[in-house]
């Protein structure tokens, strides 16, 4: 009976053991809430030194009696935060009734902080010690009086000091909320409902706020793959364009609001390699070459894409391009970080990258804003051409009265009148000659030359316009025509069936420059680009300028010999995006992209040696020495 019963003791036991706890089952993780020394530098400078041109009056009485701060200053040393400052002193004081008898003294006060956040989450500070210097940087003798003062009106002020965490908490909260899949929406509440501040970390980037969450244990969601392992098909190429149409909107939005806010040279060439970078990552599945990747493909987008922003905010912050609204842009990178943080240390929970919560992330920018951040068109956006700096559009064309499928608008007088005004001593003009012309092989050579010389002016006249360094002026008049033969074999049109329509790739890519809809969209009428040869030259050329002078003349610039890096380089970009402009140099491209990239060396080569574009063939014909 002893032995039955401790028996049966044991397999309880065993069961018990093997049975998973509900009671303990839960984890705590930790979302970092970064607060940069620049953002705490700007929120402490803002509150001492509101007037920043002003000394900050901390005493006064009378004009003999005062205490004065200026340059105010927080910095991280040794992985503690201090606070320092400039201080001005005057203890007069009347003598005989008379004014004044004055002690002025001038020096500096450093102080040691200990941050916390209190029980409203706002970051407050106790000072833990202070230390006063004179004007050459040496410990006085004689402080007395002025410690006094300071510790009388200098100490209080900054221990009273707060910066308010609260909305960026409910804020980032509220984001991974909108992030939740609907299967695990109770789990992500109760986490979220759990968020505590944990102890403080200090490095030399600034100040961390670990946001602590228990997540409950339980088995991961099951993830449905996007696709097949296939590439996909027209109809599902569609539907994923679809899918990934917000957050090509919400990259938008999030560009033109920081531009709205602070940009320079550097950051703009930052923000418009982050929107073309993202925009080219897709047109390899668009063009059904390859399948996506299974899972949620905004996520894939979003990771991407989110390092590159956050390293571009975070560097406008340091340069001190931020000075507005730091509090926001601080709430919407750690918002980014804390979605991330949260689905790799708890991906149970099935976090999502959603059009709500791309929604939140982005009206975390501009609360006050009523239009939807998500919009998407394609229509031509001002302020995005304003903001990188693209050549004014030229005046639209007159609205066709037929079906455009159909029947293409004629090309523009006006147009043609800027680009290429010698033309016009024809008796035709060139626009209705090459209006939805399929040249037959008699018609090639004449076909040729008006495309020739539209061409040659289209990158004449970007030359002028980007006031080109003359020692690339050649290269650039070599390099649209080989482009134009590479990508198109200088044709806009080709037939279907009975009628005549433009050329389009199953990327999206479209007539002789072959300008991608989806890299593109927002710089160029979508329509012109299909209908008018002169407005897609000039679009192709631009694009080949900015891809010549951001990336063909860096690479050039680290390698050497600017007649072969430059041009290879340039239409690398133009090809592949921003990511391609070494792809020419390197053993691991694949066989397609060395087979394109020799492909248009060897026709820049033949343009370059005073060779004849043969179009009947797509290359170049080399009259031979005799």
């Amino acid at each position: 009976m002893i032995v039955r019963s401790f028996l049966l003791v044991c397999t309880i036991l065993l069961c018990l053991l093997n049975t998973p706890s509900r009671l303990s089952a839960a984890t705590t993780i930790e979302v970092p809430l970064t607060l940069r020394t620049a953002l705490l530098q700007h929120s402490i400078v803002k509150y001492l030194n509101p007037q920043i041109d002003e000394p900050a009056v901390l005493f006064q009485e009378g004009p003999y009696r005062y205490l004065h701060s200026d340059q105010p200053r927080l910095y991280i040393r040794a992985d503690r935060p201090h606070f320092s400052t400039r201080i001005f002193a005057n203890l007069g004081f009347k003598f005989l009734g008379i004014w004044p008898v004055a002690l002025k003294w001038s020096g500096s006060i450093d102080m040691t902080l200990s941050p916390y956040v209190d029980e409203k989450w706002q970051l407050r500070y106790h000072i833990v010690d202070s230390v006063i210097y004179d004007n050459a940087g040496a410990k006085p003798m004689i402080t007395g009086l002025v410690w006094k003062l300071a510790k009388h009106y200098l100490h209080p002020r900054l221990e009273n000091f707060l910066l308010d965490l609260k909305p960026p908490q409910q804020e980032i909260v509220a984001f991974l909320r909108a992030c939740a899949s609907p299967a695990e929406m109770d789990q992500v509440n109760a986490a979220l409902n759990s968020i505590v501040a944990g102890p403080l970390r200090i490095d030399a980037q600034g100040i961390v706020v670990p946001l602590l969450l228990t997540v409950p244990d339980s088995p991961p969601v099951d993830e449905t793959p996007l696709s097949a392992e296939a590439p996909l098909d027209s109809a599902e190429i569609e539907s994923f364009q679809k899918v990934l149409e917000p957050w090509d909107a919400f990259l938008v939005f999030v560009i033109k609001s920081a531009g709205t806010d602070f940009v320079d040279a550097k950051m703009r060439e930052q923000l418009f390699d982050l929107l073309i970078t993202s925009r080219y990552q897709l047109l390899p599945i668009l063009a059904g070459e390859v399948s996506p990747e299974t899972g949620d493909p905004m996520r894939t987008l979003f990771v991407d894409a989110w390092r590159q922003l956050r390293s571009i905010i975070e560097d406008a912050e340091e340069r001190g391009l931020i000075q507005e609204q730091p509090l926001r842009y601080m709430t919407f990178v750690n918002a980014g970080d804390a979605l991330l943080a949260l689905d790799a240390a708890a991906p149970r929970l099935g976090m999502q990258i959603t059009t709500d919560g791309l929604r939140h992330l982005a009206r975390t920018l501009q609360p006050a804003g009523t239009a939807d951040p998500l919009y998407f068109d394609w229509q031509v956006d001002p302020v995005l051409r304003e903001l990188f700096q693209f050549a004014p559009e030229p005046a639209p064309e007159p609205v066709p009265d037929a079906d455009p499928a159909q029947s293409p608008p004629p090309l523009s007088q006006r147009l043609w009148d800027f680009l290429l005004p010698m033309v016009y001593a024809e008796e035709v003009p060139m626009s209705r000659s090459l209006d939805r012309w399929l040249p037959r092989s008699e018609e090639l050579e004449q076909y040729r030359q008006q495309i020739g010389v539209l061409l040659q002016a289209a990158a004449d006249e970007e030359i002028k316009r980007s006031n080109l360094d003359p020692l690339y002026t050649e290269i650039f008049q070599h390099l649209v025509p080989s482009t134009a033969l590479i990508e198109s074999c200088w044709r806009q049109f080709v037939a279907d069936g009975d009628q005549v329509t433009y050329l389009r790739s199953s990327a999206g890519s479209i007539g002789i420059m072959q300008i991608n809809q989806h890299v593109w969209r927002g710089f160029y009428n979508l329509e012109r680009l299909r209908w008018e040869i002169p407005y897609n030259i000039r679009a192709g050329s631009q694009i080949l300028m900015r891809y010549l002078t951001q990336y063909g003349v860096t690479v050039a610039a680290k390698n050497g010999d600017p007649g072969y890096y430059v041009p290879r380089s340039t239409y690398s970009v133009y090809n592949a995006g921003p990511r391609a402009a070494r792809r020419f140099m390197k053993k691991d491209s694949t066989s397609r992209e060395k087979r394109v990239d020799e492909r248009f060396w060897t026709i820049y080569q033949g343009i370059e040696a005073g060779g004849t574009v043969d179009l009947s063939v797509c290359d170049i014909s080399l009259v031979e020495s005799p």
